[in-house]
Order: C-alpha cells, then structure tokens, then sequence
C-alpha cells in the first residue's frame, strides 16, 4: 500500500487483486469503477484508492486494468496539484482526489506501465515495451521504443530520469540515452 497526503486528505492506494465486480462477498467495497479498454472483460490488475479527511473514509473508487498486470509501488502512482495518476496494467489513469471523478484514461503502453514522473508540465511513463510523454489532459505527446523491453535482470535500473535526459536500458542491456522530445542522443 502507498500513502499520499494532500492538503487535509490522506489517499491510500492498495492492490485488491481478489474483487470481483460480479461478487458480493467482498474485502473491500467501492463507490465507484473504473475499467480500461478490455478490462471488463478481462481484468488483470485491480488497484483500490480510498480518500480519508480526519480519519474518515470520504470516498473510494476501484481501477480495473487490462494488459500486463502491475502492483502498486513508490512510483506507480504520483499526486500532481489535486490529481492522482495511477498506473494499472497498459494504462493511466488521472482521477480527482476529493471526488475520485476520473478525469481521464489514456493507454501508454502496449504491455505494462511500471512508472509515473512528473516532467516539466507533463508526465513521461516508464512502460514495458515503451517510454511514454503525456501532457495534463492525457494526450500522448510522444513514445519512444528500444530493441527490446525496458526490463533489466542485471540488476542496474532500466530508467532514470536526469535534469536534462532519459537515461534507459533495455533487457539486452542496451543502453538509450533520450532528449525530452523523445529524440535519442547520441552516446
């Protein structure tokens, strides 16, 4: 589970793997749903968020993703103003803290987004099989891809984000180095 404090509101988000919409035998129950393309029918990862004030549950929704399955982490989720941006399988998705409205979803990657960062006004996503620049409304803004996935079992991390680059490696330990435009540089 990940904990973020905004302004007087605490927000919990937390894997629940064993919801189902169609039970009613449940650990947790939710105000609202929200699906990714497919994920109705074939969910994969389901990621709870409750909004706490003074201790008391105010609100909470349920994201439902399709694709490669994702877990919550320290940077699969990110506070951005009154907004929360939530990985979950193939896709991210923006909700407004207070009322947990989605505020939209967009697809960042064909396989799984492992990573959110926040990036000058946008956010760039450390997906699967791509890196992803989005801007606040959700709006791809560019992708970049390698030879191979950017997943690393050499124990080295796959993405960093530096002042003024992306530095990555791929699965064969190919290294990338990006501008913020997407552009790869060279050495």
């Amino acid at each position: 589970m990940i904990a973020h404090r905004f302004q007087n509101y605490i927000v919990k988000i937390f894997n629940d793997p064993t919801f189902s919409v169609k039970s009613t035998d449940r650990n947790h129950s939710y105000r609202r749903c929200y699906f990714s393309k497919d994920a109705y029918e074939y969910p994969t990862s389901k990621h709870g968020i409750k909004v706490f004030q003074n201790d008391i549950e105010i609100n909470s929704c349920l994201i439902i993703g399709h694709g490669g399955a994702t877990g919550i982490n320290k940077n699969s989720t990110l506070v951005d103003d009154e907004n929360l941006l939530i990985c979950c399988c193939d896709s991210i998705f923006s909700l407004r803290i207070e009322t947990l409205e989605l505020r939209w979803l967009v697809q960042a990657d064909t396989a799984t987004c492992f990573q959110i960062f926040k990036l000058e006004d946008d956010y760039v996503i450390h997906g699967e099989t791509e890196i992803t620049r989005i801007d606040s409304n959700g709006n791809i803004k560019w992708n970049f891809g390698g030879a191979d996935i950017f997943v690393n079992i050499n124990g080295e991390t796959e993405f960093i984000l530096h002042e003024d680059h992306i530095q990555l490696i791929d699965f064969g330990n190919r290294r990338y180095k990006i501008n913020f435009n997407g552009n790869e540089l060279c050495c």
